[in-house]
């Protein structure tokens, strides 16, 4: 079938098409450049000036680093537990479905 008019590139934002005019791709995504916003301070981003966490959540370097440098690292910044926490999780009985607060872990650790 010919295809006569359009594109069949959807936004990851918004869902609706996207024409090679306004069209933006990062990290293998498609957006409109007007949906290519901070998730936080939704000011709009460009190529340069972006950071991006796995799940494809959008931050300007502004907003990025507020959340990096809150706490410390960028798990516990994007509600994550510490790495070492994830160690200490799977070392007191595997995939255990009680949650590890840092103190508990400061405490095993000092005694």
């Amino acid at each position: 079938m010919v295809k006569k008019f359009g594109s069949t590139e959807k936004c990851i934002v918004c869902t609706k098409t996207v024409y090679p005019l306004e069209k933006l791709a990062a990290d293998e995504k498609i957006y409109h450049k007007s949906c290519f916003k901070c998730t936080e301070c939704n000011s709009i981003l460009s190529l340069g000036k972006y950071a991006s966490k796995d799940n494809g959540t959008l931050f300007c370097k502004v907003c990025f680093k507020k959340l990096f440098f809150s706490k410390g690292n960028y798990s516990e910044g994007f509600g994550q537990l510490k790495p070492q926490h994830e160690f200490e999780k799977k070392k007191n009985g595997g995939e255990s479905k009680e949650e590890i607060t840092p103190s508990e872990v400061e405490v095993a650790a000092s005694s």
